[in-house]
């Protein structure tokens, strides 16, 4: 890479306004400008990695293993010993002192270090820079300092980054920190490899988010990707525990990390999923990596029976929407099972086994009938990756963790789950058992329910208005034989906004806002490519602006889904937008969102704004296919309406019966006062989704409403009577 181009990237990155920016929990910001960079890039600046054959590693790495242990090697890890003295760097200013190293493995799809003797002075930063996409991981701070002193950094695109250390000239100390690892990528695991456009594993897995696994979304949320050391992927389940004191324990396999200094070098990824359904060979789209954290002790482990249990170095933060999974230690076959894991370090999937599992050995190094046994998975399977990933019975609680098996899409057979409940006490030390973790309190209850991390607050939830089956499609706008641009994007047609309607039945708290980028092309001359995000409160259309907030769309990633957190929560009312405004962007540049790929004479929730105002996407193209913006909400602190704590069969002004519905499917509503509005009849889950639910008028103050074929849960009916709200809570039991 020639001298000016370094220059170029480093410049263009000194300038960025509000940027995406990821890490293990990082701060973000922006790195200094240097302007000695201009002599300082040569090649002798370069720390130069070995050659590494990439084909090579692939196929040694896609042999099958002996033992059916199912970790994923991605990556192959050089050591080497780089620290602020003996390598790259300084550059003095009068406040503060920058240290740079530039690192390079020719060929790597990406590269991630390991940080030993990692400790940070307050107010010094330190930044990982790709020189290739200008993609910043960071800043790291003396937040990230631990006892064992070791920060672990996700992979950053390409095979060439820059190190940047920023430490005040009045410090209180020295940083200090040891490059210790430099993992070249020979797979492909970000947005720039092989490994994406997704439908790397099986294309007979199943996405975490399809109907196939209605009931699982606690359980989905507590599940999370492991990189372990850099070079390799396995899946973990976080578990609560007697106190209910919120501690992160994740429980994994021993093969994965078995050693304490496995669990310092371990990044978690919470959330990567795909916000929808898509089936089979329908690869979805990737999802977002920026939820992730660095750093663990190893608290208990046992080879025989292959478990380990690690407790993360901070709590996850609210945002994160993590879940401790519930568990259950009788030594009594599931009569069904649900595993959710990471094959081949993929998006999240989930495997279902309909049948019982039964007791079983899996080979000669592990304990005689330790295992549980998977004899046929009817939907999805396990693969390499999914080591360590959760087995849960009928009920939704943890019975055991993945150790290996033979299973794959060709045949789905003997996948085997090391027994949680001999886990449990198996062995008496308290470093070989999970008793003395997750029962602190002595209080031997064989079962435990889950709860979300942040006890104290609502669990944050997902929403998107995509529906199960639906793929993502982008749709341009033609007049005759022209294109004119996208619906969902940059066009020449006059549309500057986009916005995507949400209703809940409840208040909420929007923390954040996930889109699924489609397309992007920043024209080299556009130093600030910002787009606008807006928060509209309205029933029809969007009518009042709520709060607005500038990003950047350099560190979008393409086919992918991309969070964008919002500096301050902002508080909605039942009917709200969130939309996008592009007209801060060049004409050269490119953006596009991804639109649901269905029949615009369907339910709509996109509108667009032109000169003349809001109007709904089936209205500007009523022949095409579209309706819905690949958009996926976190909504937090979801509020109950006042007055329906409890399950009554009577509320003022209105009868609900039966309350609970068991077995009977059609619910009946009798008012006091004549039914007003039909189409404001509306029927929520507790997630704050609208459902479809059909209701006939039985009469002017009675309808009944038909559950057949929904969920079991609880619901809140809207109706609107006499001039006033009603909203009653039921719950249904078939």
């Amino acid at each position: 890479m020639s001298i000016k181009t370094i220059y170029r990237i480093t410049l263009f990155l000194s300038i960025l306004l509000p940027t995406l920016v990821i890490g293990q929990i990082s701060e973000g910001g922006v790195p200094i400008e240097i302007q000695k960079l201009k002599s300082a890039s040569s090649d002798n600046d370069w720390i130069v990695m070995p050659s590494v054959d990439n084909r090579k590693m692939r196929m040694m790495n896609s042999e099958t293993d002996q033992k059916h242990l199912k970790p994923f090697r991605f990556a192959y890890s050089f050591p080497v010993l780089l620290s602020l003295k003996n390598s790259g760097k300084w550059f003095n200013t009068t406040k503060v002192n920058v240290w740079q190293l530039y690192i390079r493995s020719t060929s790597a799809y990406s590269l991630n270090l390991i940080l030993e003797h990692f400790k940070l002075p307050d107010h010094a930063r330190l930044f990982l820079i790709s020189m290739k996409t200008g993609q910043i991981k960071g800043a790291y701070t003396s937040a990230n300092n631990s006892d064992s002193k070791v920060l672990a950094i996700e992979p950053v695109e390409g095979d060439e980054i820059l190190v940047q250390y920023e430490e005040p000239v009045l410090a209180d100390f020295p940083g200090e920190f040891l490059i210790t690892k430099v993992a070249h990528d020979f797979i492909g695991i970000t947005g720039d490899g092989v490994h994406r456009p997704l439908g790397v594993s099986g294309t007979c897995n199943v996405n975490v988010n399809c109907d196939v696994a209605n009931g699982s979304e606690n359980i989905r949320d507590a599940v999370c990707r492991i990189i372990i050391e850099g070079a390799e992927i396995c899946s973990g389940t976080m578990l609560n525990n007697t106190a209910l004191d919120g501690i992160p324990y994740i429980l994994t396999a021993n093969h994965c990390i078995g050693t304490e200094k496995k669990a310092e070098a371990s990044v978690f990824l919470f959330n990567y999923e795909a916000p929808y359904c898509s089936y089979y060979n329908s690869p979805a789209i990737d999802g977002d990596v920026s939820r992730s954290m660095s750093g663990s002790s190893l608290k208990a482990s046992f080879d025989s029976l292959d478990f380990a249990l690690v407790r993360l170095n901070t709590i996850p933060p609210y945002n994160y929407r993590t879940y401790l999974a519930g568990w259950n230690r009788l030594n009594i076959a599931p009569i069904s099972s649900m595993s959710i894991h990471h094959p081949e370090g993929d998006i999240k999937k989930v495997s279902i086994d309909l049948d019982a599992a039964t007791t079983a050995n899996f080979n000669g190094s592990y304990l005689s009938k330790g295992f549980w046994n998977i004899l046929t998975w009817e939907y999805g399977v396990t693969e390499a990756g999914s080591s360590g990933g959760g087995l849960f019975d009928q009920n939704k609680q943890l019975i055991g963790s993945l150790t290996g098996g033979s299973s794959n899409c060709t045949s789905k057979k003997n996948d085997f789950y090391e027994k949680f409940t001999l886990s449990w006490s198996h062995r008496n030390e308290t470093n070989k058992q999970l008793q003395y973790w997750l029962d602190p309190l002595n209080s031997n209850v064989e079962k435990l329910a889950g709860m979300a991390s942040n006890s104290g607050k609502t669990l944050c939830i997902p929403f998107t208005n995509f529906k199960n089956g639906e793929t993502q499609a982008v749709i341009p706008i033609t007049n005759g034989l022209t294109k004119k641009g996208y619906w969902s994007g940059s066009n020449n047609a006059g549309f500057t906004d986009f916005a995507e309607k949400f209703t809940f039945s409840r208040n909420c708290e929007v923390q954040g806002i996930t889109i699924g980028i489609a397309k992007k092309k920043i024209n080299p001359s556009n130093t600030k490519p910002l787009i606008e995000i807006q928060v509209y409160q309205g029933k029809d259309n969007p009518e009042t602006l709520i709060y607005s907030e500038m990003f950047d769309i350099s560190k979008f990633t393409v086919d992918a889904m991309n969070y964008l957190s919002f500096k301050n929560p902002v508080k909605t009312e039942r009917n709200f937008f969130v939309s996008y405004n592009i007209s801060q962007l060049q004409q050269s540049d490119t953006l596009v969102v991804y639109m649901a790929n269905r029949k615009s004479d369907v339910t709509n929730s996109f509108y667009l704004k032109n000169q003349t105002g809001w109007s709904t996407y089936n209205a500007n193209n009523p022949s095409g296919n579209g309706s819905a913006l690949l958009f996926e909400l976190i909504a937090c602190n979801i509020d109950d309406p006042v007055g329906i704590d409890e399950f009554k069969t009577d509320l003022p002004g209105a009868r609900f019966f039966p309350n609970p519905l068991t077995g009977n499917s059609v619910l009946t509503i009798q008012t006091a006062d004549p039914i007003d509005c039909e189409e404001e009849i509306a029927v929520y889950n507790l997630l704050g989704k609208k459902l479809d639910v059909q209701y006939i008028l039985t009469g002017s103050n009675s309808l009944s409403l038909i559950f057949s074929g929904k969920s079991p849960g609880i619901y809140l009916i809207h109706l609107d009577a006499g001039g006033r709200t009603i909203t009653g809570k039921i719950a249904y039991m078939p």
